[in-house]
């Protein structure tokens, strides 16, 4: 009999719970499917819908391989072009709940930062870019046709001050780039294809283009036609370091003259360079750092980036390669490695070689 009234009652709770949502207003019912919707879509927005293939450049290598020979000076001549100038939040660049920050005392605020491109010319295979600068288009960011409205206002283009186009710098030199190595393809480093034959090969990390999050929602279609009508972009064929100093190496042209080094992190396939040029070994770190602060104290960039844990573990590999190669020229994102800003207090002395090497 009580079996048979709790049965009841209980049956009675669930229809009165059920009922009410039946009796919602219609708007908010509306409004609940309209997030359902929506999040599903985000989950499965990836950041961009062009096609890649595996790169048949490139050899894999080892870190110790490549620690063998970076010191010496090498056949590449390097030049590093200032694009344009920017303003971005301080909290995409810094992980400001890092305790270094914290410690720091740092708070949100905009930030000055420079947007860049690079030139290796290699006396065998020609001239490479890393990472692509800025179209002639960003002249007049206000009628961009790459550019959707929801990213002009984003991006605060309003803020961007261009110094060069890639097109221009091309001109001057007499360059046509023999392919572009991506660091990754964030907006701010995809600027500039644009302005390059249609028959460019571009490389990029692994999976870049899968990388699925809300914001790709909005930035797909930017990231589409920046890319435009190029060829499928060539993804690199990395595997395990076997030395376990990095995640791993490539040599790029197999002659031990450029390096990429998978630095995940800001992106699923971030890549950074070490370049054995004829004024001696530079590092191009990508966003596995963007400002000189975070560089000095060892703090991953912040909110701009997928994985703040693997982007501190890029970072420290990073870091340990100047400890073990002091000479190396570090050449960060978006900022010169002797700007340190000037709201930043310094905190706390910065890690020996030594220390840096250990970890």
């Amino acid at each position: 009999m009580h079996r048979k009234m709790d049965d009841a009652l209980r049956m009675n709770d669930e229809m009165y719970a059920v009922e009410p949502l039946c009796r919602r207003p219609l708007s908010l019912v509306i409004s609940v499917l309209v997030i359902v919707y929506l999040a599903a879509l985000a989950a499965g927005c990836v950041a961009s819908s062009h096609p890649t293939a595996p790169s048949q450049f490139g050899r894999v290598a080892s870190g110790d391989e490549m620690l063998a020979v970076l010191a010496e000076p090498g056949p590449v001549r390097f030049e590093t072009v200032v694009a344009a100038d920017w303003k971005v939040p301080l909290s995409g660049l810094l992980n400001l709940d890092h305790p270094r920050a914290i410690e720091a005392g740092l708070q949100d605020r905009t930030e000055s930062i420079e947007i860049y491109f690079h030139v290796l010319d290699h006396p065998r295979f020609g001239v490479f870019l890393v990472d692509s600068g800025l179209a002639e288009e960003f002249l007049e960011p206000d009628t961009n046709p790459h550019l959707s409205m929801i990213v002009k206002t984003a991006m605060n283009t309003d803020a961007l001050t261009v110094r060069t186009t890639t097109a221009n710098w091309m001109r001057e030199k007499s360059v046509k780039p023999a392919g572009v190595f991506l660091t990754h393809i964030h907006l701010d480093h995809i600027m500039g294809l644009p302005d390059l034959a249609l028959d460019t090969p571009v490389y990029t990390g692994p999976a870049e283009t899968e990388a699925r999050k809300l914001l790709n929602m909005f930035s797909r279609g930017t990231t589409d036609r920046l890319i435009g009508d190029l060829g499928a972009l060539n993804e690199w064929q990395f595997a395990s370091d076997p030395s376990g100093l990095f995640t791993a190496v490539i040599d790029v042209f197999g002659d031990g003259s450029v390096w990429a080094l998978h630095v995940p992190g800001h992106s699923p396939g971030s890549t950074a360079f070490a370049v054995r040029t004829t004024e001696g070994p530079v590092l191009l770190t990508g966003d596995a750092s963007h400002t000189a602060w975070g560089w000095h104290y060892g703090v991953e960039p912040g909110t701009f980036s997928d994985d703040k844990p693997r982007s501190a573990q890029s970072l420290a590999q990073l870091r340990a390669l100047l400890a073990r190669i002091p000479q190396l020229d570090v050449r960060l994102g978006h900022q010169p490695l002797g700007v340190s800003p000037a709201h930043t207090a310094a905190v706390g002395p910065r890690e020996s070689p030594a220390e840096l090497a250990s970890k």
